[in-house]
């Protein structure tokens, strides 16, 4: 077993779950930093709309009043105006400057407390064709509008009302004939003005721009008109962001832990590998030895047992003594077949079995192996059939033949008498495809699990009266390996099993 290939899963799931942290974090970050400046912009936009909205407030209170009528509109009383409205400038902070306007357009009287630009430039630049743009009065229904207008370059927040009588007198007809001038407060958005709203928002950073940034945090402000003149841009408060930074040092600090830590794991994993590897190597190498020292004097025990069934020395007297030498015989294959098996096992694991590969005739090893195996179908009354097409295969042919073999037997072993065994070959998708298909006992997938485990056996009532090691898959699934070939089992409880094997061509020996 690959040591690197053992851990690796365990890599991965530390490196998945840190970058699913990291994704979390991130994520909600941008999420909190979105929700932020939403909330960030909607309150810029409400006080950016409320400024002009209480100016248009206050002119529609000073305008939309029989005693405005009477001296603004029919008198023109500066002086009225001076102490009565223009007060209003000098009283109220955030109001920068006053216009009253007639109905022409000309200015009837200002009042700034701001350097402002001069109240013709104002007319000029906006407020002129604002007061001609707005409509003629109802009764009893103010006339106001509210906004922006740049004027000499300065952003200018504004509310305008025709001056128009309450309705409680009867001066209808005479200001029809005057006329309705326009009263106009104004604010300048200065820099100063922006830091204030700033503050009591908690927003850093408010100030106008000329073009749009390239960030996120942009407001247009539109004039009168719809166009856009001025951008409003601030600095965001991005908490997401921020948690983030001040969480970079203990997030290193505890990456570092998980790196030590991992590489500790490491070590002591590569220790134990290897005295797992070295242990299981000595358990190889002993049961090897161990095995070859008892084939050593048990082939000897055959061949003396075969020698006295022969009769070749002096006559065995007594059925019952024939009948011992032939349970001693079949006892002694068993067993040799048995530590056979062991010895296989054992090399593979070492990694000391050798392959002698070459061009194979895949028909002559499924007859020579149906030969073999004909004799124990016989006896159960089990039907075997062959059907191969030829083909040239590129394999070790002792090895091909004993996966057969080891097949073929648990096929018998584990059908029922009067069954079948059906063996196949066929080329598929570049590879020669043997099939070996029983009618037997069949398995579950747990039990097929339990089956490809070394010394593994499948309990059951069937299976318990028979014998074996539980090596005979095992074997298969790693002399197919060992080949560079496929092996698949499939199996259904009481309908049998399906053995796949794929082995490469004789064209396709450099793929093995």
């Amino acid at each position: 077993m690959d040591f690197h290939r053992l851990v690796a899963p365990v890599f991965i799931a530390v490196a998945a779950s840190i970058a699913a942290f990291v994704g979390v974090v991130v994520v909600a970050a941008s999420l909190q930093d979105d929700a932020a400046l939403d909330a960030e912009a909607k309150v810029i936009e409400q006080d950016i709309t409320s400024l002009p909205k209480s100016l248009e407030v206050l002119a529609e209170d000073n305008a939309w009043w029989d005693e405005a009528v009477t001296n603004i509109t029919l008198e023109e009383d500066i002086e009225w105006m001076d102490t009565t409205v223009g007060e209003s400038v000098s009283g109220i902070e955030d109001i920068h400057g006053l216009l009253v306007v007639r109905p022409d357009g000309s200015l009837m009287y200002s009042s700034f407390v701001e350097d402002l630009p001069a109240p013709h430039v104002l007319l000029d630049d906006g407020f002129k064709d604002l007061v001609l743009s707005l409509p003629q009065p109802e009764p009893q229904l103010p006339v106001s509008r509210s906004g922006y207008i740049l004027a000499d370059g300065r952003l200018l927040a504004f509310g305008a009302s025709l001056v128009q009588n309450t309705g409680t007198n009867d001066l209808d007809d005479v200001v029809t004939k005057h006329g309705h001038p326009a009263i106009i407060f104004i604010a300048h958005l200065s820099k100063e003005r922006l830091k204030e709203m700033g503050m009591a928002t908690a927003i850093e950073g408010l100030s106008l721009l000329d073009h749009p940034g390239n960030t996120d945090t942009t407001l247009p402000i539109l004039d009168v008109t719809g166009k856009t003149v001025r951008y409003l841009t601030w600095q965001t408060a991005a908490p997401g962001s921020d948690m983030i930074s001040k969480m970079l040092l203990p997030a290193a600090i505890l990456l570092l832990i998980v790196v030590l830590a991992m590489a500790r794991f490491m070590r002591r994993a590569s220790m134990l590998f290897r005295e797992l590897e070295g242990a299981n190597k000595a358990k190889s190498a002993f049961l090897a030895s161990t095995s070859h020292e008892i084939r050593t004097p048990l082939n000897a025990i055959l061949g003396f047992t075969e020698l006295m069934s022969l009769e070749l020395y002096g006559k065995v007297e007594g059925e019952k003594n024939k009948e011992y030498l032939t349970l001693i015989r079949q006892s002694g294959e068993h067993l040799l077949s048995i530590i056979n098996d062991i010895l296989d096992i054992s090399k593979l694991e070492a990694e000391r079995f050798d392959i002698y590969a070459e061009k194979v005739d895949p028909i002559l090893v499924v007859d020579a192996s149906c030969k073999i195996i004909q004799s124990q179908a016989s006896e159960k009354h089990i039907e075997l059939t062959k059907v191969c097409e030829p083909a040239e295969l590129y394999s070790d042919e002792r090895i091909m033949r004993q996966v057969l073999i080891n097949l073929l037997s648990n096929a018998v072993k584990f059908t029922e008498p009067g069954g079948q065994i059906m063996v196949s070959g066929h080329v598929v998708n570049g590879r020669y495809q043997l099939v070996v298909r029983d009618t037997g006992i069949g398995m579950t997938r747990e039990n097929i699990q339990k089956a490809l485990s070394l010394f593994g056996q499948v309990q059951g009532e069937y299976v318990r009266n028979h014998t074996g090691t539980g090596l005979g898959l095992p074997l298969v699934s790693r002399f197919m390996e060992l080949l560079g070939g496929d092996f698949a089992i499939s199996s259904v409880p009481g309908e049998g099993t399906t053995v796949t094997l794929g082995f490469p061509l004789y064209g396709t020996k450099d793929q093995a």
